[in-house]
């Protein structure tokens, strides 16, 4: 048995009859003259395959083969040997098993001599584990050199251990933030995750994006709404980076085939970020996703979100009702959450008892008693609900209303003397009206229930430090004037781009909305079953400013630009349009500007009849079609004024 231990490579593969005996004098012969493995030489030589090499090895002595593309090193098992003694013998350290072994991925695992000086190397026996010669000098590069791999930018960060201080927090064991910081020390991959995690806060990133590419790594962050890449790595960082990831957030490191959700508490600089972890195997790996939930941005009033004084006045005596449901409503990331917890940190006090049902709870409010939804435990959002409702709700908070059950208990809950604010999924306010009943609930529950409708977007702000003013050009105006022509240019403002707003010339995020309030006539045509563009009309003319006009008007203030509002919203359906004369902006129907009297409309000012945008004259009549200030028909044109209360339509026209 002691003979076979120290069995030679060469007289193995004699014995396998992969070589012959002439084959190996040659080859120690030639390793002799170079100084390299026997095992390299004979690959070198032609005269076999390091799969074969490697096979004969693993079958003669029974140990594993390694993947070294698969594994994670243990940094503490590098520290061991150093740089140069690990490229001498083509021996990287993969681990430390138990307090005495070290774990060695080797190519020749029967050099007895570099057996030895590995164990004086590092004090400890090692226990060898089979790798390709090609993936342990490239592991070798990859481990021993990680910071310079990533880039110097990067090396110089990362580096900077007291500016980029992680530590994870755990509630339930405080001594794990100063293991946590021992380990920290001196770990490439470990301040490299602090470094993304780091520069993602700082930079007042929602999400980061860790995607894996083919032949690298992207790491992208989410900024004000809209993703920037933050850094590329080499392909090999992709399983360490995950694995870090997927440690600090309590995930299995072995599941790579499934996804996994998990939460991360840590504190940064001094104070604690929240973090929610996704990850999903794709083609070339796994991809994670961060939610960075920063309590020094989110919690916002509703002074804060952007809404002008008198839709901030309806939402405010929306909530003061003491029953009835709000909703709001928009696509995801459109700030629906964000309002929600407005909300409630507005009309929390001692004397209301506050409940949510959330999936996931993103913030936490002290004082408010939330609920996260388990479906693995059958904690569905209806029943959730159905404890709540026995625990003395005053005000209720469900996450989303996704299903006909959840919707018809929501309902019932505010007809039986509660306040309930939720969200649904639709493009516009009048169209949740409709989803409620395409979710078969009864319209005399909608009609009498709900109380108003928050329709939503977040627009990007113009960065304060380089924004510049401009004339719009005619064709920038026309996309939402409908061919009237201004009277004189209108100034706008953009960004131009600078260091502060990372050259995108916008920094911050703000709100626009429309504001449905359900009064006596909405009632009636809910009961009545009537379409969203029906319900939509009649919430305009009594006051409801459309999420466009809204757009627009931050537009004219110079708070954000035409091309932001564009991006979510399609101005040609939702946007009003813009007085020639005052600038003021109107709604879409509008005939007459109500501040100056101009006539604004799409019909002939004279004979009243429909006119085409392209149209220099009106083809009825020959009225001038562009609302110019002489009119070439025999009658002068008289613009119409104000009336004044009291006064008979037919004197004032």
């Amino acid at each position: 048995m002691a003979n076979k231990d120290h069995k030679r490579l060469g007289e193995m593969l004699i014995e396998a009859k992969l070589i012959r005996p002439e084959d190996l004098d040659r080859a120690i012969v030639e390793q002799r003259r170079t100084g390299r493995l026997l095992g390299a030489t004979l690959i070198g030589m032609g005269l076999i395959s390091e799969d074969q090499v490697l096979q004969v090895l693993q079958r003669q002595l029974g140990l594993p083969l390694v993947d070294l593309q698969d594994i994670v090193v243990d940094e503490q098992a590098l520290a061991r040997i150093k740089e140069d003694v690990a490229k001498k013998y083509g021996a990287l350290p993969i681990e430390i098993d138990g307090r005495s072994t070290l774990v060695v991925a080797m190519a020749d695992p029967l050099n007895v001599a570099a057996l030895e000086d590995l164990r004086f190397a590092c004090g400890m026996f090692i226990r060898p584990v089979l790798a390709s010669t090609a993936q342990i000098y490239e592991a070798i590069e990859r481990y021993y050199h990680i910071d310079r791999s990533v880039g110097e930018v990067i090396e110089t960060l990362i580096n900077k251990d007291d500016e980029v201080v992680v530590s994870r927090v755990d509630d339930d064991a405080p001594e794990a933030i100063d293991e946590l910081r021992r380990e920290a020390e001196g770990r490439p991959i470990v301040r490299l995750t602090n470094w993304i995690l780091n520069r993602a806060v700082e930079s007042r990133a929602s999400d980061i994006h860790i995607e894996p590419q083919d032949k690298e790594l992207v790491v992208r962050v989410r900024i004000d709404g809209l993703l920037q890449e933050l850094q590329r790595m080499p392909k090999w960082t992709q399983s360490a980076l995950v694995s870090r990831i997927k440690v600090l957030s309590d995930l299995d490191i072995a599941e790579k085939r499934a996804p996994q959700d998990g939460r991360l508490k840590i504190e940064m600089g001094g104070r604690r970020v929240d973090m929610r972890v996704s990850t999903l195997p794709i083609t070339n790996g796994e991809k994670v996703v961060i939610r960075i939930i920063d309590q020094r941005n989110t919690l916002v009033t509703l002074d804060d979100l952007g809404f002008y004084p008198d839709e901030l006045s309806k939402t405010k005596d929306y909530l003061a009702r003491p029953q009835g449901i709000l909703l709001v409503t928009g696509p995801t990331g459109s700030g629906k959450s964000t309002l929600l917890y407005a909300a409630l940190r507005h009309i929390q006090h001692v004397t209301k008892n506050i409940v949510t049902v959330e999936d996931p709870v993103e913030r936490q409010i002290r004082g408010i008693n939330q609920v996260q939804v388990d479906e693995k435990a059958k904690k569905t959002f209806a029943g959730a609900l159905r404890a709540i409702l026995r625990q003395d709700p005053d005000v209720i908070m469900i996450g989303e209303i996704r299903d006909r059950e959840t919707a018809q208990i929501a309902f019932r809950a505010s007809v039986t003397g509660h306040m309930v604010l939720s969200t649904v999924h639709t493009n516009d306010a009048a169209s949740a009206v409709t989803r409620l009943l395409d979710l078969q609930l009864e319209p005399f529950m909608v009609s009498s229930s709900l109380v108003g409708v928050i329709n939503m977007r977040l627009v990007r702000t113009l960065c304060p430090k380089c924004s510049e003013p401009y004339e719009a050009d005619p064709a920038t105006l026309n996309r939402f004037s409908h061919g009237i022509r201004p009277e004189g240019a209108i100034t706008l403002v953009r960004g131009r781009g600078c260091g502060a707003c990372h050259q995108t010339g916008y920094q911050g995020r703000t709100g626009i909305f429309e504001v449905l309030g359900v009064d006596d006539r909405i009632r009636g045509l809910v009961l009545q079953g009537a379409s969203d563009n029906s319900i939509r009309q009649a919430a305009i003319e009594a006051g409801m400013h459309s999420i466009g006009e809204d757009g627009l008007r931050k537009v004219l203030e110079g708070r954000t630009t035409l091309d932001e509002v564009s991006r979510v919203i399609y101005l040609a359906q939702q946007a009003g349009k813009i007085c020639p004369a005052c600038s003021t902006v109107l709604g879409q129907d509008f005939e007459y500007c109500p501040t100056c009297g101009e006539f604004v409309g799409e019909h002939c000012q004279h004979c009243q009849r429909r006119l085409s945008t392209q149209w220099a004259f009106c083809p009825h009549c020959g009225n001038d079609a562009t609302h110019a200030v002489e009119d070439i028909s025999p009658a002068p044109r008289k613009r119409r004024r104000a009336i004044s209360p009291g006064e008979d339509l037919r004197e004032a026209s």
